[in-house]
């Protein structure tokens, strides 16, 4: 018992100095300044350091002089790594409006600046920024992250997990995105939620075991974490493998009990995300009309500021012009409008689905094959956007097979033939 006492006492002597310490400088104070009539500057220096015991009335007097109460000043800094530790949890589990609620109330707090936690703080903002679609904020701090040195195993883990969640997100790198990924140790970053990460990005490079693999273990945590929101998202993320197998019964979709579990619990942007994915499954099927009424839903929910959005607009434009119920000027109404937003969130990806649009729309169609071969297949290729690249790998294919031009279509039809050579061993 008195060893736990003693190492209290310790603990309250070291947290005493850093807080006399951040507190005059935060005032502009020197050490002789601080201590003049009270104590020498030696003295101001070594409680500072928390290396030697002081008297509770010389306490009284520095905080007085300092214009603070020490033991709120204690009570507070011992509540900083709590708060954080909560406002990451709020993070991870989606908990949009507590996590707002977390950040501004560890705003008001000034001890905040203190070493201790400045780079835990910097860390989870940075994963805040990237839960509310700050991309360039948090690409910022990421920038200065870099420049770290001796980080903890746990600060280390962090900023992969981050890197590769960044990566994803905002460059759709996903080859750059997994190599950050995969660095991660269990070990020392308990937070199996980066295996969602993993999951996301193997799914955009059309390898499906691997992304259910890594799904169903980041579901594993958020069942266990009770959280409905993330819960919904992973298990749409292995519904999506399931269901491109070639011979899933489309009766069987999971989707309608999805839609209506992100309805029960008012999970708007969920329901939105599971009415898209519905929308793109009714369109891989053929059954058009019920994919752009998803899909218009999906647009009645979401907000044209964000990139969710135009994926909605894009499915619905590509199924319009499948249907042909609207006319061309219509049709180039909507990917005008769905490049302009692109431009304004610096959306790439997007910005070239709509302008491949605007050229289909327009019949231009040697700008537009141009335009695919040239601009859009390599940087997809690139990215690791395996869904996307194999898909116009085989428009490419087409294209140059009626033209006659077997030699390139040869080109493309290699990558396909070699994806699927791997995968068959057969004596």
């Amino acid at each position: 018992m008195n060893s736990i006492a003693e190492n209290a006492k310790e603990l309250v002597i070291i947290i005493q100095g850093k807080i006399i310490k951040f507190h005059r400088e935060f005032q502009g104070l020197s050490q002789s300044d601080l201590g003049k009539g009270i104590c020498s500057k030696t003295h101001i220096s070594k409680i500072e350091r928390g290396i030697t015991e002081v008297s509770k009335d010389t306490i009284e007097v520095l905080a007085k002089r300092l214009c603070i109460d020490m033991q709120a000043e204690i009570e507070t800094y011992l509540s900083i790594e709590w708060l954080l530790k909560e406002w990451h949890d709020s993070i991870i589990l989606k908990l949009n409006s507590k996590a707002e609620r977390i950040k501004k109330e560890l705003e008001g707090i000034v001890l905040l600046q203190i070493p201790d936690f400045y780079r835990s703080n910097t860390l989870i903002l940075t994963r805040y920024y990237l839960l509310i679609g700050e991309g360039t904020l948090a690409e910022a701090l990421i920038n200065e992250m870099d420049s770290w040195q001796d980080l903890t195993p746990y600060d280390k883990n962090m900023l992969l997990h981050i890197k590769g969640e960044f990566f994803i997100n905002y460059h759709q790198e996903h080859y750059k995105a997994i190599s950050y990924l995969k660095l991660i140790d269990i070990t020392y970053y308990n937070n199996p939620e980066y295996y969602y990460h993993l999951a996301v990005a193997y799914h955009c490079m059309d390898s499906r075991v691997l992304t259910y693999y890594y799904a169903n273990k980041a579901l594993t945590f958020f069942t266990k974490t009770h959280s409905f929101t993330r819960i919904i998202e992973t298990e749409m993320l292995m519904l999506i493998q399931v269901e491109q197998e070639e011979h899933f019964d489309p009766k069987d979709s999971g989707y309608p009990r999805l839609i209506e579990m992100a309805d029960n619990y008012g999970l708007t942007d969920q329901k939105a995300k599971l009415l898209y994915n519905y929308a793109y499954h009714q369109f891989r099927n053929g059954s058009y009309e019920k994919a752009l009424e998803y899909y218009r839903q999906s647009l009645e929910i979401r907000k044209p500021t964000n990139s969710q959005y135009l994926m909605s607009l894009e499915g619905y434009l590509n199924t319009s012009t499948k249907l042909g119920f609207e006319s061309d000027t219509e049709l180039l109404r909507l990917a005008k409008k769905g490049l302009s937003l692109a431009n304004n969130l610096n959306e790439p990806m997007l910005k070239h689905f709509f302008h491949l649009h605007i050229l289909k729309i327009q019949n231009h169609r040697e700008q537009y094959f141009h335009y695919l071969e040239t601009i859009v297949y390599p940087i997809f290729k690139n990215m690791g956007y395996g869904i996307a690249a194999e898909a116009y790998e085989i428009k490419l294919f087409d294209y140059y097979m009626e033209k006659g031009e077997m030699e390139l279509a040869n080109k493309y039809a290699i990558p396909i033939l070699e994806k699927y050579r791997k995968n068959n061993e057969l004596v």
